[in-house]
């Protein structure tokens, strides 16, 4: 009887733990020991006694929704740093800044050599997410001079936005930026 229960509770476990990794894993991206922790929390919170079989069913699904994710190539370093290095380019940061601040979290040189060039049209469009968020360019409020202009153009290239990409931004027209 108990060894059923155990297969029981350790398929519910599975299933727990395979939904909340699967979930956390599409908004960040992370590494097999990071999650790891983040998944034992979840499993601590249940407040298990010492010698409790449930405590048992819970980590050894734990190991096996891990497995099954590596397996799967969940935690692959090539796609883990491409999720990270877009989510910083879809907030406004150069592709330049997004590889520097992998690097600083530890990312290897093959690993950010193997992510491979940002298309222009996605640094083009982080560009104009920091000139939204700084009122620069064609979301300026008032119009500015030439002065002003290289003030701005300054501003782009101090986030590492190559010289075309602060060039284009800067001839965009307010009337024809994308709905965004």
């Amino acid at each position: 009887m108990d060894k059923i229960m155990g297969r029981n509770q350790t398929s519910q476990w599975q299933a727990i733990l395979d939904t909340s990794a699967r979930d956390y894993i599409a908004r960040f991206p992370v590494g097999r020991s990071a999650l790891e922790q983040v998944l034992l929390r979840r499993i601590d919170k249940h407040n298990f006694e010492e010698n409790d079989p449930a405590l048992d069913a819970a980590k050894a699904a734990l190991t096996k929704v891990l497995d099954d994710l590596e397996q799967e190539g969940a935690f692959s370093a090539t796609v883990r740093l491409t999720k990270e290095r877009d989510s910083l380019i879809k907030r406004g940061r150069s592709p330049r800044v997004a590889m520097r601040k992998l690097a600083e979290k530890g990312a290897s040189r093959d690993a950010l050599d193997d992510l491979g060039a940002v298309d222009p049209e996605i640094e083009f469009q982080a560009a104009l997410t920091i000139s939204r968020k700084r009122r620069i360019g064609p979301y300026r409020l008032n119009p500015v001079d030439r002065a002003g202009i290289r003030r701005e153009e300054g501003i782009l290239a101090r986030a590492s936005y190559r010289h075309d990409i602060i060039q284009r931004v800067m001839e965009t027209n307010a009337d024809d930026l994308p709905d965004v």
